[in-house]
C-alpha cells in the first residue's frame, strides 16, 4: 500500500486502510498526524493527462469548494499535489458508521449501496429522512445552476445517525459555463451516470438535458430503497430503455388520482422529520 501513496501524504497522514477503488482513483481512511482527525484520502490518477481529465479534476474541486457550506455535501479539506506532478490527493471529512458484522461492531465509512444490500436495516422513517436530506442537497446544487450527473447509492455516504452526504462531483457540470462561447443551450454529450440511474433522455443520446436528469436518478434511488433492489437493472443501454418503457407506460385517464397520491407522499416526507 505504501508504494501507492506519495511521501507528501504519508508525512502528514497515517494511512490505515483502503476503502475503495474506481476508474479514476483510490480512497483510503487515514488519520492526520498533527490533529488526530480521521479523514478520507482520494487519490486521482494522472489528473491532468489530457484536457478532458484536467477539466474533470478542476470541476470536481471547484464544485466541492462552492457547495461545501451545505450540511449534506461532503467537505473537501485539502488538496495535495504528488511529487510526480501527475497525481493529486483530495482530503475529505470522514463519514463514520457503526456497522455490525458477525456480532462485532466496528466503525467504517459506508454508503447507501452497502446499506441497501443489508436487508431490513432501513425503516420507513430512515428512508424519509434520507430522501429529505438528498432533496435538500440536490436543491442546493441546482440553485447554483449545476447538475451532479452521477447520483447513485454508492455516491451517498451515511453515518450511524442516518445523516447523509453527497460525494463525487467528478461528472458535475455547470449549465452556465459551457466550453463553447457561442453555445446558448446546455448541450452536454458526455456519457454520464451509472446506467441503472440514467434518465431516458441520456439513454436516447439527447444532446440537451437539464437538472431533470438528477431528479430521475433520485427517483431510482428512492425506488431502490423501497424495493431493496435496483428499480431498472438493465444489462445494456437498450435493455435499460426496454425496462423503463415496460414499467412507465403512456399516461392514462387516472392521471389526476396518482398525482394526488404523489402529493400526499411528498407531504408525508416532511412529517417524518
Amino acid at each position: 500500500m505504501n508504494s501507492e501513496i506519495d511521501d507528501r501524504i504519508t508525512k502528514k497522514y497515517d494511512v490505515k486502510k483502503r476503502l475503495g477503488k474506481g476508474a479514476y482513483g483510490i480512497v483510503w481512511k487515514a488519520i492526520d498526524r498533527y490533529t488526530s482527525q480521521v479523514v478520507a484520502l482520494k487519490k486521482i490518477f494522472d489528473a491532468f493527462r489530457n484536457k478532458t481529465d484536467a477539466q474533470r479534476t478542476f470541476r470536481e474541486i471547484a464544485f466541492l469548494q462552492e457547495f461545501s457550506d451545505h450540511p449534506n455535501i461532503i467537505k473537501l479539506q485539502n488538496v495535495v499535489k504528488a511529487h510526480n506532478d501527475r497525481d493529486i490527493y483530495l482530503v475529505f471529512e470522514f463519514m463514520g458508521a457503526i456497522l455490525k458484522y458477525q456480532c462485532i461492531y466496528f466503525i467504517s465509512e459506508t454508503d447507501l449501496h452497502n446499506v441497501i444490500k443489508k436487508a431490513n436495516i432501513l425503516k420507513d422513517i430512515h428512508k424519509c429522512y434520507l430522501m429529505y436530506q438528498l432533496f435538500s442537497a440536490t436543491k442546493f446544487i441546482h440553485s447554483g445552476n449545476v447538475i451532479h450527473r452521477d447520483f447513485k447509492p454508492s455516491n451517498i455516504l451515511i453515518d450511524s445517525n442516518c445523516f447523509m452526504k453527497v460525494c463525487d462531483f467528478g461528472l458535475a457540470r455547470s449549465l452556465t459555463q459551457l466550453t463553447e462561447p457561442d453555445e446558448t443551450d446546455p448541450t452536454l454529450t458526455e456519457y454520464v451516470a451509472t446506467r441503472w440511474y440514467r434518465a431516458p433522455e441520456i439513454l436516447l443520446a439527447s444532446s440537451t438535458y437539464t437538472t431533470g436528469i438528477d431528479m430521475w436518478s433520485l427517483g431510482c434511488i428512492f425506488g431502490e430503497m423501497m424495493l431493496g433492489k435496483p428499480l431498472f437493472p438493465g444489462t445494456s443501454s437498450l435493455n435499460q430503455i426496454e425496462k423503463i418503457l415496460s414499467t412507465i407506460r403512456a399516461p392514462s385517464d387516472c392521471g389526476p388520482y396518482y398525482l394526488i397520491q404523489l402529493i400526499y407522499l411528498i407531504q408525508s416526507l416532511n412529517q417524518c422529520i
